[in-house]
């Protein structure tokens, strides 16, 4: 399917194109070879003479340019009918505003279909249905397809417009389809590529006011586990046959850039690294076992001996559900020959799989990162540590691979792949209010950054670095999610980047993509934590607790003290089934946090919901108690707001002030980020409404709902929740419960019956709109 657009509705397009594949199917933005000029041209015709359905998107922005290129692709398709029998459905106009159809700027030829309205560029799973009919051979598929959407008056009425090639009945208002088929219909079009193409011009970033409400919605509970695809590899660990053990930081690097080849080719399914790193015993390995947890039909081991200059690579390719070799092979070279090895291995194997490799495939494999190979092995030392973690402190990781990295682009001042790798670990280091979210940090990010960008624009590793870069340093989501969309071009199959679109997408308010893409990220990393995390997360904002629970189960059978999956499960359980005592019980008998050994926030915690205010302030005289963590971890708070909290509840006033007093000046003089300073002034502004100072309670608040919004739906409903807080203590019930109503319209971090539970939202439970509050909250 070839969209054609005016660059203005870039956003639309890109929506529609996300909508699909966010339900499995692949979208391509093919925009990385073309520059203009004569070669754009004949790719353009090219594809248009060969797509199956033209799909021009009509709006006032294509109103108001009478010349465009978009309007050349529009001749072009029109031209191409006139060789197409009568019967063929080709042309698709679809209007994404309120542009009428009559006397519009569009060909003749346009005026002869019916014509589909998308509210928006808002892609229905009655427009998806339709597209896949429309591509359908089955006899009768054009008149049963034609008039995509339910939204033009005409077809409301009844009335279809007169048409020429394609003239068909309208289809009724409702399109008829129950919403458990959406899902079925989002696996039947799984096979189609829907090619999205546009001459290079400037993106038009979303105001935050524009961001999309997605209207789709996924099935309620999650896909099975995946099933075994013939093209599906798990590549395990390398054994280090190499006399000096310290060597196995070379072997664990030639099995990382063998699944990084490997990932590179989109015809095949490569299971990340974190997750088959679990299988390093090579002596324990059951390899059916291991291909059914990961959900693949073939397995490769594999082992490096690496001698002076000299290195061997030795492989084999196995079928795990017959046991059959399919594959084996030995390398031998010099080391100086390790990246060519490496190429010549990822090809050989994707031929045993029967993968079909692009020439742009073949190019990236064979690419050689940099000449120097001690600088090289620095590189590898530092992603390798990166990449273990296990129970070294994070800071300790990160100040050890800076170190690597910086002396590997001291040796190879040209070495993209280690300013990439390096502007990545400042990330971390700047993202995490407990390490080190400084100016200078930021500083030295953007420094390797640039200098990737200047030696490597195109890299998918430096784009991913550049996005990383808009997230974490700028808070810029939306040039973020466009930067690692642009590498997923040499990068489909990463585990890695599909999170980190997820996590942009969830950013920007885009839940059911988000979830989608976690769930492709799960399944190419099935024993990755943090993909788990996050996954159930966004179940929970979009209260699908069952699918949460069903979720939780699976991954704490590799995960079974994760404190984050326990807490999950929990929370799904109990929003099932209302079970109050066995949910604080689950609380009770959970690991301590990490940030959190003497479990005093839990307790904490647990006696404000049991309203055992006594208990509270037990926990909070604990001298071990220096802060207790903000709403999602963004800040720590004094533990004076708690004491003023405390004292709130408990209506003792001029205790309550005199607590938050002490809060306020403890929040003013910390150093915080930008990333952190709306959170920051929510904490002041609720600090304000506990010591009874409406005016300067609602003036923060305010301030920091204005400036989170702006740019982060994500932690925008944790502010919205906060902002309702705020009305509750300072008694504006009405404003309260408006807020509350909001909050449950769409996507919430706690549930109806949490709320039920909390202290202080249960002091509205005496108004009946309360009540009727919680019960409208709905799954999303």
């Amino acid at each position: 399917v070839f969209l054609s657009y005016a660059r203005e509705d870039t956003e639309a397009a890109r929506r529609i194109a996300d909508a699909l594949r966010a339900f499995g199917v692949e979208v391509w933005f093919d925009q990385s070879e073309l520059r203009g000029g004569d070669s754009w041209d004949a790719k353009i015709k090219k594809q248009i003479r060969e797509c199956a359905l033209f799909v021009p998107l009509v709006s006032q922005c294509t109103e108001a340019r009478s010349e465009g290129y978009f309007r050349r692709e529009w001749r072009l398709a029109v031209d191409r009918t006139h060789d197409m029998s009568g019967s063929k459905a080709f042309i698709v106009p679809v209007v994404i505003d309120e542009t009428p159809e009559s006397a519009a700027a569009v060909p003749e030829e346009f005026m002869r279909y019916q014509w589909t309205r998308l509210a928006g560029g808002e892609p229905t799973p009655e427009f998806v249905a339709q597209v896949k009919r429309l591509l359908s051979k089955e006899p009768g598929a054009l008149r049963q397809a034609q008039g995509l959407a339910t939204g033009s008056k005409e077809l409301e009425a009844g009335r279809p417009r007169p048409a020429m090639r394609s003239e068909v009945a309208a289809p009724p208002k409702k399109s008829g389809l129950p919403a458990w088929t959406w899902g079925v219909v989002a696996a039947v079009i799984v096979a189609l590529g829907v090619l999205t193409m546009r001459k290079p011009e400037p993106p038009v970033a979303p105001t935050a006011a524009s961001l999309p409400s997605p209207s789709l919605s996924l099935s309620p509970s999650l896909p099975p586990p995946p099933q075994a695809d013939a093209k599906s590899i798990a590549v395990l660990p390398f054994a280090n046959l190499s006399a000096e053990k310290e060597n196995e930081f070379f072997a664990d690097g030639v099995h990382d850039d063998v699944i990084t080849n490997l990932a590179k080719i989109r015809d095949l399914k490569v299971i990340s690294r974190t997750s088959v790193m679990a299988y390093r015993d090579t002596a324990a390995r059951n390899l059916k076992k291991i291909a059914s947890e990961l959900g693949v039909a073939t397995v490769l081991e594999g082992s490096v001996r690496r001698a002076g200059n000299k290195v061997r690579v030795t492989a084999q390719l196995i079928d795990a559900r017959t046991d059959a070799h399919l594959w084996a092979d030995t390398y031998d070279g010099d080391l100086t020959d390790i990246f060519a090895l490496q190429a010549k291995l990822a090809q050989q194997i994707a031929g045993a799989l029967k993968a079909t490799l692009t020439p742009g495939e073949r190019e990236q494999i064979a690419r050689r990162p940099t000449q120097n190979q001690e600088a090289y092995d620095l590189f590898l030392r530092a992603r390798t540590l990166a990449a273990s973690r296990g129970n070294i402190p994070l800071r300790e990781i990160n100040d050890r691979a800076i170190a690597w990295l910086e002396q590997a682009v001291a040796l190879d001042p040209n070495f993209a792949d280690a300013y990439a790798q390096l502007a990545n670990v400042h990330g971390i280091m700047y993202w995490f209010g407990t390490l080190d979210p400084t100016p200078e940090r930021l500083a030295k990010m953007k420094a390797a950054v640039d200098a990737a960008v200047r030696l490597a624009p195109d890299l998918p590793e430096t784009k991913i670095a550049l996005g990383a870069y808009c997230y974490r340093g700028l808070l810029q989501f939306d040039r973020a999610l466009a930067e690692f969309r642009a590498a997923q071009a040499g990068r489909p199959n990463d585990a890695e980047l599909l999170g980190w679109i997820a996590l942009t997408e969830r950013r920007l308010g885009r839940w059911q993509e988000a979830l989608a893409n976690f769930e492709k990220s799960a399944g190419l990393n099935p024993r990755d934590l943090g993909v788990a995390e996050s996954l159930l997360e966004v179940l929970g904002l979009l209260r699908r607790f069952p699918a949460a629970r069903e979720a939780a189960a699976r991954f704490l059978a590799s995960f079974p003290d994760s404190l984050a999956l326990l807490e999950a499960e929990s929370t799904a359980t109990f929003e099932s089934d209302g079970d109050v005592a066995a949910f604080e019980r689950r609380l009770r008998g959970m690991p301590p946090a990490a940030g959190d050994p003497d479990g005093l926030n839990r307790a904490l915690g647990l006696a404000l919901r049991a309203r055992d205010y006594a208990a509270a302030e037990r926990v909070l005289a604990d001298p071990r108690l220096t802060s207790t963590p903000g709403r999602a971890a963004v800040i720590n708070e004094p533990v004076a707001f708690a004491r003023a909290q405390v004292a709130f509840l408990r209506d003792d006033r001029a205790a309550a002030r005199t607590h938050a007093d002490a809060a306020l000046a403890a929040l003013r003089a910390a150093h915080w980020s930008p990333r952190q300073e709306p959170w920051v002034l929510m904490a002041t502004a609720r600090a304000h409404a506990l010591a009874g100072r409406p005016e300067e309670a609602l003036r923060d608040a305010r301030a920091a709902w204005t400036q989170i919004v702006a740019r982060d739906q994500f932690d925008a409903r944790h502010f919205l929740e906060m902002y309702g807080e705020v009305h509750v203590l300072l008694g504006r019930n009405d404003d309260a419960l408006a807020l509350l109503r909001e909050l449950f319209a769409g996507a919430s971090f706690r549930g109806p019956r949490e709320i039920r539970l909390d202290p202080l939202w249960s002091r509205l439970k005496d108004d009946p709109r309360f009540e009727e509050i919680l019960k409208s909250a709905k799954p999303l």
